[in-house]
């Protein structure tokens, strides 16, 4: 029975910096290994709202159809679907602009990929309040617990992890977050941390390679030996 890896996630899942990404990035190791068809959708720059609503949807077609796209591989149809994640930053959004989802990010130094992004800030007040930890991570936390309660409704077998980000829980607010909310545990991001799947709370894929002889490229970007660290790691 034919078997689809659908990986999904921001420029490290796509391979951004390798030679011949198709062939040195981690899902392709691990559908190599396993004999399946690598549907790899990560694209550059994208926020976790795209990774989520793109996940959603594209599992949904599958569902009703056992066809998955991708850019390398066009239309696949399969008996089985396999789901891994790759969380990017939380402080990343997505936007309506009246025709299309825009990208936004907050540029930290977390979020920048190398010299090429040096001189990069964010100056634009509706993107500063977007960005703050409050709202990005009970965004982020929010798409975890709904996409992974979605694929285990439908029994489709999945992978997330934390790609990159230090988590470090911000104190409740001053002020209420819900004018007509309860007035006290408005955040409660502990507990909404304890609902995630355990392997995107134990380390993220950088700490695990750099602890495990890995290397970042000049973008700060894993190496061909790291996606293979990687997926030596996950399989």
């Amino acid at each position: 029975m034919r078997t689809i890896l659908y990986s999904h996630g921001d420029s490290v899942v796509w391979g951004a910096e390798l030679e011949t990404k198709q062939t040195q990035r981690f899902s392709h190791h691990i559908a190599n290994h396993y004999g399946w068809d690598d549907c790899n959708n990560a694209s550059a720059g994208v926020s976790n709202d795209y990774i989520y609503r793109q996940t959603m949807r594209d599992v949904s077609h599958w569902l009703e159809n056992k066809v998955v796209w991708s850019e390398e591989t066009d239309w696949v149809k399969s008996d089985n679907l396999f789901v891994i994640v790759g969380w990017t930053s939380p402080t990343r959004f997505e936007w309506w602009n009246g025709s299309e989802y825009q990208q936004e990010r907050l540029w930290k130094g977390y979020d920048k990929w190398g010299e090429n992004d040096t001189h990069r800030t964010t100056e634009d007040q509706f993107v500063l309040n977007q960005t703050e930890d409050i709202p990005s991570y009970i965004r982020t936390f929010n798409h975890i617990i709904g996409l992974a309660s979605f694929l285990d409704k439908n029994d489709i077998p999945y992978y997330f992890f934390n790609t990159f980000y230090d988590y470090k829980f911000p104190l409740e607010p001053e002020t209420l977050i819900d004018t007509y909310g309860k007035p006290t545990h408005q955040l409660d991001l502990k507990s909404l941390w304890k609902q995630l799947p355990p392997e995107f709370k134990n380390e993220t894929m950088y700490s695990y390679i750099k602890d495990n002889g890995g290397e970042l490229l000049e973008r700060n970007h894993p190496s061909a030996i790291s996606h293979e660290i990687w997926a030596n790691h996950l399989i």
